[in-house]
């Protein structure tokens, strides 16, 4: 299936924490000229708009929608003019990448509703600015000194850029605040990684980000096929992977592993070895370590010996697990209505049912196990401190047990707390799954890199993987090739 769904659809698919002064200040007047930031701005949107076409940037879940719309579309439900609002009332511009007449962007509608009814001091206007590459496009156009909104989302990577501008609000002094702060509880309650995106590579500790729409990789498993292949669990370790798969071809005759080259997907294998995309600092790829070279030996192992094979039809793989031809897939949990619809489709059409589910993917050490993890986040934008307070008291309403629930209900992002999985009953109820990856997937998935040149490395990356699936290079050349040009890129970075 596609890797990236920039527009912001539906169903589409490592903060460095060294100390240090805060580049959320202001930036001083040689990092700040206007001619170099704005080259570097550009080139990166360009970089972004380039990498949406490309199956190798799996940023958000993929989708199969109908394009959105070529002009944006406008705001609705938004507030008065600020010179007619009633005393006391604060009102916020907030950008989102939904269209408001898509499931997705109905439901984010109808939550900022609910939260203006119970907090009748707050107006939001919403502006969709046509998928996160709408978000991005304008906030380039924008800085460091345009019409910016007081709140928005976009992925870490594109944050970090605003936060170079010295546009992006800390939100550490809200989230201690006594009147409108979370407590300890709260905070244990999000998943260590969402938490953990929100710090961007180069910021020292400060927090500047939030979880908005987050999803990990998972690997979904086809335990009536595992049965009949003799095993009673799915594969923890990667030789225990390796060898269910044989048994599976073996025993049953149907395929193991349909793989789509992912970067995503290389990255959950990288971190499953412990390894990492790129060093603390931000400045150096470490891909090509030992971990990376090892992923991608594996799965041409796995090609080699006819256990994984790439579909020729697009969506393959996950058409070919829903119908009962693949014991794995791996995927992003923000796939998971294709996985459903495809699975009900497949019923329909007389495959016999089976029991599936997404759990963690196999591990080097399986008592350290970790994930990749990616999505957007909310961010704050310097300005008004009415407005800025006012922003956070939204973000903390929306990543509340109830609400995250509520936005997760559709399959389209996880919950970012543990304690919502107390209040998804019905979501539960219809797709059992669910709890699996609440359970097993999300308390160990680790955001990826959160730098500028982000997006331009998982190109690079990506051409590497295919030059490997394809035969012109083996992973230990491919790799060491492709750290070459991300550390050329990431030296160029602010």
């Amino acid at each position: 299936m596609p890797e990236a769904d920039l527009s912001g659809s539906q169903h589409a698919p490592g903060a460095d924490l060294s100390p240090g002064a805060s580049n959320c200040d202001p930036p001083n007047p040689a990092f700040s000229e206007r001619a170099v930031r704005q080259r570097w701005l550009w080139l990166a949107l360009g970089l972004f708009l380039l990498a949406a076409a490309l199956a190798g940037c799996e940023l958000l879940p993929a989708t199969l929608q109908a394009p959105l719309p070529t002009e944006e579309p406008t705001a609705v439900a938004g507030p008065p003019p600020t010179e007619t609002l009633p005393p006391g009332v604060t009102p916020l511009v907030f950008w989102e990448p939904f269209a408001l007449d898509r499931p997705q962007g109905l439901l984010l509608g109808e939550m900022v509703r609910s939260f203006e009814a119970e907090n009748p001091d707050i107006l939001i206007e919403i502006v969709p600015k046509a998928g996160y590459v709408g978000i991005h496009g304008a906030m380039l156009a924008e800085l460091p000194d345009g019409d910016l909104p007081d709140l928005a989302v976009a992925f870490p990577s594109m944050i970090a850029q605003y936060a170079a501008a010295g546009v992006v609000e800390p939100l550490d002094r809200y989230l201690n605040d006594p009147e409108v702060g979370l407590t300890d509880a709260d905070l244990a309650d999000f998943f260590p990684g969402f938490l953990e995106a929100g710090h961007l590579t180069g910021f020292g500790r400060q927090t500047l980000a939030f979880p908005f729409a987050q999803n990990a990789v998972g690997m979904w498993v086809n335990y009536s096929l595992l049965a009949k292949a003799g095993w009673n669990h799915a594969p923890t370790t990667w030789d225990e992977f390796e060898q269910a798969c044989f048994d599976v071809v073996t025993k049953t005759g149907v395929g193991c592993y349909p793989f789509v080259e992912s970067v995503s997907t290389f990255t959950a294998w990288l971190y499953s070895r412990e390894g990492q995309q790129l060093d603390d600092t931000g400045r150096r790829a470490t891909f090509n370590a030992p971990p990376g070279v090892e992923s991608l030996s594996f799965l041409l192992r796995l090609m080699d010996e006819g256990l994984a094979w790439r579909p020729q039809e697009e969506y393959g793989d996950y058409v070919a697990f829903a119908n009962g031809q693949a014991a794995f897939t791996f995927s992003s949990t923000g796939n998971s209505r294709l996985y459903a619809d495809a699975y009900q489709v497949a019923l329909k059409n007389n495959v016999p049912p089976f029991n599936w589910r997404q759990v963690m993917i196999p591990q080097a050490n399986p008592q350290r196990p970790v994930t990749a993890l990616y999505g957007a986040s909310f961010f704050i934008l310097r300005g008004d401190p009415a407005r800025q307070r006012a922003a956070w008291r939204f973000i903390r309403w929306f990543t509340s047990p109830l609400q995250t629930a509520r936005w997760a209900g559709g399959l389209e992002a996880m919950p970012v707390r543990a304690s919502a999985l107390e209040v998804m009953t019905d979501t539960l109820a219809a797709y059992p799954f669910v709890r699996a990856q609440i359970e097993q997937i999300l308390p160990y998935a680790r955001p990826e890199p959160a730098v500028a040149a982000e997006l331009e490395v998982r190109e690079i990356l990506y051409t590497a993987i295919l030059s490997v699936t394809q035969g012109y290079a083996d992973p230990q050349t491919a790799l060491d090739q492709a750290a070459q040009k991300a550390n050329a890129v990431l030296a160029e970075q602010p």
